[in-house]
């Protein structure tokens, strides 16, 4: 059964007005929460940007911003934030729901299995070729999501700055945000205020 996508929401239309249903939603987080294994930012992007055009590609990236600095996995606090802008808390609750229901499931059921074959080479071999794919999702949605920024310098700046800080400089992720979070929104007011 296909499903039909609707045409993509100008972004003046607030989200509870773009015929978003707390069924379909519940649906969407169902998928990305089953389909989601390892890097699970792409399908959400695939899901919501690209297939059901619920967001932009820059309305999600604002979100996902707003997601990476608040405490808790993105996944979860994107299903919250998208959750409340449709429907408050029920909205919240059922984004929410559909996410995690199946995969903490699925996860016990794993997690027992694995603890009984963690040391076979073969399931070792496996994880580790998960993760190198995680890996390489998670940098494919990270150029995806930072392309239609490109020209903005301060996105540019910043992107080396973090890249710097992490990989370069080894610095604890909470010094990163503690630091950059408030200078990205300080000079993003900036040019703002300076540039339209």
């Amino acid at each position: 059964m296909t499903h039909a996508a609707p045409a993509a929401a100008p972004r003046a239309v607030p989200l509870t007005e773009r015929g978003i249903t707390l069924g379909a939603m519940f649906r969407c987080f169902l998928v990305i929460g089953v389909t989601g294994f390892g890097g699970v930012l792409p399908v959400v992007v695939h899901e919501i940007v690209t297939r059901r055009r619920w967001l932009d590609t820059e309305e999600f990236t604002e979100i996902l911003a707003i997601c990476q600095v608040l405490p808790g996995p993105n996944i979860v606090n994107i299903s919250i934030v998208m959750g409340m802008r449709v429907g408050g808390w029920p909205g919240a609750i059922t984004a929410l729901s559909g996410l995690l229901i199946l995969p903490v499931a699925i996860a016990l059921m794993l997690g027992a299995l694995y603890t009984g074959f963690a040391e076979v080479p073969a399931v070792q071999g496996a994880v580790r070729a998960i993760a190198a794919a995680a890996a390489g999702l998670v940098c494919a949605i990270t150029a995806r999501l930072f392309w239609p920024q490109r020209r903005n310098p301060v996105v540019a700046v910043l992107g080396v700055a973090v890249i710097a800080a992490v990989a370069w400089a080894r610095l604890p992720l909470v010094v990163v945000i503690a630091v950059f979070a408030p200078l990205s929104i300080g000079l993003t007011l900036w040019r703002m205020r300076h540039h339209g």
